[in-house]
């Protein structure tokens, strides 16, 4: 019995969701220093992947606004705000989707209402299908730095051992030479006292 197909807007935008590569900010606004991505990056990206899945985009406004204002150096400029609707639907069976975007864009001519379309799909887009901003490592690919232990801060546990272990004053007072590093520790300090009253008393005995 051969498997029947899901044709359904949910489960092609997940086969989209699944194909969909890394886009990186490889785009730059140099005068505002800082590097971006375009819709042309969106679209390159998904064009092919919404077409071999049979999706197609149906965008719709539902809100406009726009407001002119004076810069400070006296240029005219109009701020656009755009509510877009886009419904996503699968070509196969009409099923489909709708996902709202805001665009919003400042400009001094008539380029204002396109740059907020464009806005409002590419971060549509970039929500729904959460479309990574580089690509995965492989785990493989890094190597842990090797954990160097520093002579002048060993372990603790063993310095300790060390002064436990020790037979003689002279034999403790070479344990604490070779550890000057670990001096101002506190139980490094009080182990030692300790350790020479007891070597001190059983000399005297």
């Amino acid at each position: 019995m051969s498997e029947t197909k899901n044709t359904s807007i949910y489960a092609k935008l997940g086969q989209v969701m699944k194909a969909i590569k890394a886009i990186g900010k490889n785009q730059r606004n140099e005068k505002l220093e800082f590097n971006f991505r375009g819709i042309d990056d969106f679209m390159n990206e998904l064009h092919d992947l919404l077409a071999d899945a049979g999706i197609i985009i149906i965008p719709s406004e539902k809100e406009h606004i726009q407001e002119q204002y004076t810069t400070k150096n006296g240029t005219a400029q109009f701020r656009t705000r755009l509510h877009m609707s886009f419904t996503f639907a699968s070509t196969e069976d009409g099923s489909s989707v709708t996902a709202d975007g805001w665009g919003e864009a400042a400009d001094t001519g008539d380029k204002g209402y396109n740059k907020c379309k464009s806005i409002a799909l590419k971060y549509v887009l970039m929500q729904m299908f959460l479309v990574p901003t580089k690509d995965l490592a492989d785990p493989d690919a890094n190597a842990p730095e090797p954990v160097v232990v520093k002579a002048e801060d060993p372990d603790l546990e063993l310095v300790l051992q060390l002064v436990k272990e020790a037979k003689s004053v002279e034999a403790l007072t070479k344990v604490w030479n070779d550890n000057a590093g670990m001096k101002s520790n506190k139980a490094f300090y009080a182990a030692v006292q300790a350790k020479n009253r007891e070597l001190s008393a059983n000399m005297g005995a």
